[in-house]
C-alpha cells in the first residue's frame, strides 16, 4: 500500500532520481512527480523509471502533492522552498536531502507561516561520485543511515511519517538536531572528502606511487572523483564545523607521527583504531524507530 499518494521530487539527479525509483519500484506513491530546469532531464528520468511525469515549473509540480523533497545543491535549498511553500496544502511534508543543515532548517522555518507545510529537514547518508540521473539506482538507500533533522517546530507527525518511508526505503531513521547533524557529517563525510582529494596530491598519476595504487588507496580516494562544484559549496556552508574536523584529524596525525618517530605505542594505536572499526560496524542502527529519537 502506498505510503503517499503523490510525491513531488525537485531535482531528478543522482539523489532524487535514486529516490523516485526505489519508490516507484517499491509501490511507496502512487505518483511520483519529477521538476527539473530541462526537459531532456525529465525525459531520461521518466525512462528510467524515475518519475511517471515532470515539470519545468514547481509551483505546477508540486500541486496536490502529499510529499515534495528538494533534491537540488543545498545552495539552491531556501530560494527553492520559498518558491514552492504557497503552493503546498497545510498536511503536505516538505523536505530536503542537503549535507548541510543547521542554516537550512532555520530559513526554511523563518518562510513558513502558522499552519504552512510542515518542513523535516533530511539527508540521506548514501551516494556514488556519479552524478545526475544517468548515475541513479533504486538501491542507492539500501541499509544507509538516513538522517533526520527536527525542532521543537516540527510536527511529530510529520518526523513519523518520513521516519516510515525511510524505513520503507531500507534505510535506517536517524534524528538528529541540525546543529549536531553538521559536527556530525563534517567529521564522517566532509572530512573523508577532503582527506581523500590530499591523498591524491601525494600519489599524482604518472608517478610510481600511483601506478603501484591498490584497493585501499583506491577505496579511500574514490570520493576525490566526485563533482567539485558540489563539493566546494558543501565545504563552504560547513566550514566552521569543517575546520573543527581538521584540527581533530591533524591531532590524530601527529599522534601517530609521532609514535611511528618514538616507536613508542604505535602498536598499541594502531590496535585501538582496528578494535574502534570492528566496533562501528555492530553499533551502527538496525532499520526500524528512529534512532535518536526519545520521547
Amino acid at each position: 500500500m502506498p505510503l503517499f499518494e503523490r510525491v513531488t521530487i525537485v531535482g531528478v539527479g543522482l539523489i532524487g532520481g535514486s529516490l523516485g525509483m526505489a519508490l516507484r519500484a517499491r509501490g511507496l506513491a502512487r505518483e511520483v512527480v519529477g521538476v527539473a530546469r530541462a526537459p531532456e532531464t525529465i525525459v531520461t528520468a521518466r525512462d528510467r523509471g524515475a518519475i511517471d511525469r515532470g515539470t519545468v515549473d514547481p509551483a505546477f509540480g508540486v500541486g496536490g502533492a502529499e510529499l515534495v523533497v528538494l533534491a537540488t545543491p543545498p545552495a539552491l535549498v531556501v530560494p527553492m522552498a520559498r518558491r514552492v511553500l504557497p503552493h503546498l496544502g497545510r498536511d503536505a511534508i516538505l523536505t530536503d536531502v542537503a549535507s548541510v543543515k543547521a542554516e537550512i532548517v532555520r530559513s526554511v522555518e523563518a518562510l513558513a507561516p502558522p499552519g504552512a507545510a510542515a518542513f523535516v529537514g533530511g539527508h540521506p547518508m548514501a551516494g556514488t561520485e556519479g552524478r545526475g540521473i544517468g548515475a541513479a539506482a533504486a538501491t542507492l538507500f539500501d541499509r544507509a543511515v538516513y538522517l533526520l533533522t527536527p525542532t521543537e517546530r516540527t510536527p511529530r507527525g510529520a518526523v513519523e511519517r518520513m521516519s516510515a518511508l525511510v524505513r520503507a526505503l531500507g534505510a535506517v531513521p536517524v534524528e538528529m538536531e541540525p546543529g549536531e547533524h553538521d559536527q556530525a557529517v563534517a567529521r564522517v563525510s566532509h572530512l573523508p572528502y577532503l582527506i581523500a582529494a590530499a591523498l591524491m596530491g601525494v600519489a599524482q598519476p604518472g608517478t610510481p606511487a600511483a601506478g603501484a595504487a591498490g584497493p585501499a588507496f583506491l577505496g579511500a580516494t574514490r570520493v576525490a572523483g566526485s563533482p567539485v562544484e558540489l563539493w566546494a559549496e558543501i565545504c563552504r556552508l560547513n566550514r566552521d564545523a569543517i575546520l573543527s574536523a581538521l584540527g581533530v584529524f591533524r591531532e590524530e596525525l601527529a599522534r601517530f607521527e609521532g609514535a611511528l618517530a618514538s616507536g613508542t605505542r604505535f602498536d598499541a594505536l594502531l590496535e585501538t583504531a582496528r578494535q574502534a572499526r570492528l566496533r562501528l560496524a555492530d553499533a551502527r542502527p538496525a532499520p526500524g524507530p528512529a534512532a535518536g529519537h526519545t520521547s
